[in-house]
């Protein structure tokens, strides 16, 4: 609101009587005050930026110069989960302590600029090579006669894809009632545009002689992709058995109130008196209140267990605490308790997997175009160029692909670009793509997320829907999950495509340490084929 805006402006005015702020990165830019002189972080700040900036804006000095003060030239900062992070980066020599409040930029992110650029599809960008060509045809006749050649393999390119949800399979495409079904769509493309009179009934007949060489380009430069929305079903059951609180190991001790302050300048440490702690009527309730942090425990359902440990605990700490001890101990410690009871917690945990619904299949989808950023400096590089640091790897963008559905890709880390190395040169691997983020509707998460994998690749006798994982969270949770949806779309893939002359789909998760370039694609797939 106008008058918080007015009383943060005139917070240096001695007229003004507030003395703290509670904020959401106000730290962070476009706050100018000097006389700051405490900065209590609530949450942990993951950004190395995001804290120089706080810290930044406290070391302003009310008078510009330090005084000899010591209240006055001092910043305090709270301990908080980085705070001895703080601690260290401030003690190196080029910290912004040590530079006395400069704040340095990275040259390197000012001096690259960095620009979009766009990986189309073989067909289209044929397309667009071929209109470049076209424009720079001198003779009248001969540009007007390669223009309307190009036009017409525009128009019956841009109606293929809504074949797919009148054909069983992307052969159908060239069945007598499928091509008059599209030329159909393009008479009512020309006939709607303003120019129409400039389309003739000739300009149909070269359309009806060129759709069969265009759905054959289009065939042989697609991976058959069927159009498939994999969605779990809204009701999940899950939560916790009821169980009493193991207790012998909850033995927290009562804390000093004494705040310890150690001055970054020199390292000299004081302290002062906390005192002010507020006095609960409830202490289960603060417990409580740490608990719902946890992302599996919901109150609504919960609240009866809840309580319930959280009172065993304060049982426990009053069998050797008094009144003031037990609250000392639960308002200081009740992070770590909620995090002993909740350990506990997910020991007594049920999840039951949500249900997929039954989805609509139908054959083949277009081929999602990719847009990419890249530094404008940096050439496109052919895929076998070797990247240092391999670090590097996902700020390039490759190319000279030559079994790839599109012209460039970028790749996420080494393990994912030697992986496409493998593919291209593998000779079972006849195709292969990485998918723009919309090409699948795959969604896991309760549907709050779409799964994106990293490759798609045909052989002659499947195609596979391909993820290269840490080796390490190969395990986890929700790569578990994720794999469960992607079978759910391989399995009602496979259903549709074998029932109509079309290949089976596999899945893979590939662990990164195995992927090397010397390896078959056949020993990859044959090793690490999820089933379910």
């Amino acid at each position: 609101k106008d008058e918080n805006i007015a009383q943060l402006i005139s917070l240096e005015n001695p007229d003004n009587i507030i003395e703290i702020v509670i904020h959401v990165n106000m730290l962070k830019e476009g706050w100018d005050v000097t006389n700051l002189y405490t900065i209590i972080p609530l949450r942990t700040a993951a950004s190395q930026t995001l804290r120089e900036q706080t810290i930044g804006r406290g070391l302003r000095l009310p008078f510009g110069k330090r005084t000899g003060t010591d209240k006055v030239d001092k910043l305090t900062i709270v301990a908080h989960d980085k705070f001895q992070e703080i601690i260290d980066e401030a003690n190196k020599p080029g910290s912004i302590i040590k530079l006395e409040n400069i704040i340095t930029i990275d040259e390197e992110e000012l001096s690259n600029p960095k620009e979009v650029i766009t990986s189309q599809n073989n067909i289209e960008y044929r397309f667009d090579e071929e209109q470049k060509k076209i424009n720079d045809i001198v003779v009248p006749e001969d540009k007007i006669k390669a223009q309307n050649d190009l036009d017409i393999k525009k128009h019956i390119y841009s109606v293929l894809p809504d074949m797919g949800k009148k054909v069983s399979n992307i052969s159908e495409l060239k069945t007598e009632e499928i091509k008059k079904a599209a030329i159909e769509n393009i008479k009512k493309d020309l006939f709607s545009r303003p120019q129409q009179e400039f389309f003739t009934e000739q300009y149909i007949k070269e359309i009806e002689a060129k759709y069969d060489s265009v759905v054959d380009d289009f065939t042989n430069n697609i991976i058959e992709i069927p159009r498939i929305i994999i969605q779990q079903t809204h009701e999940v059951k899950h939560g916790f058995t009821d169980f009493d609180l193991d207790t012998k190991n909850l033995n927290y001790q009562p804390v000093s109130e004494e705040i310890f302050r150690k001055t970054l300048r020199d390292n000299k440490e004081d302290s002062i008196f906390g005192g002010g702690r507020i006095i609960l009527d409830r202490l289960d309730k603060l417990i409580v209140n740490e608990l719902m942090n946890y992302a599996e425990i919901d109150y609504d359902s919960q609240s009866n267990l809840l309580f319930k440990l959280s009172n065993q605990a304060i049982e426990k700490f009053s069998s050797y605490l008094d009144k003031d001890n037990l609250s000392n101990v639960v308002q200081y410690h009740k992070k770590e308790i909620s995090r002993f009871i909740f350990t506990q917690m997910m020991d007594n945990f049920y999840y039951e997997t949500p249900q997929f619904i039954e989805p609509q299949v139908y054959p083949f989808t277009e081929l999602k175009e990719h847009n990419y950023s890249k530094y404008t400096q940096d050439n496109i590089l052919d895929l076998k160029f070797t990247v240092q640091p391999t670090s590097a790897v996902p700020t390039k963008v490759f190319g000279g692909m030559k079994k790839a559905c599109h012209r460039l890709y970028k790749f996420d880390s080494k393990t994912e670009k030697d992986f496409a190395i493998i593919l291209e040169n593998d000779i079972q691997v006849l195709k292969w793509l990485r998918p723009a983020k919309d090409q699948f509707n795959i969604y896991w998460k309760h549907n709050s997320k779409r799964y994106e994998p990293d490759f798609v690749v045909e052989s002659a006798d499947f195609i596979y829907l391909i993820e290269t994982k840490k080796e390490t969270d190969i395990d986890n949770f929700d790569v578990k999950e994720k794999a469960q949806a992607a079978l759910q779309y391989c399995k009602h893939a496979t259903n549709f495509t074998t029932q109509h002359q079309g290949k089976a789909w596999k899945y893979i998760l590939i662990p990164h340490n195995v992927v090397l370039q010397s390896m078959s694609f056949d020993y990859l797939v044959k090793q690490y084929e999820v089933k379910v």
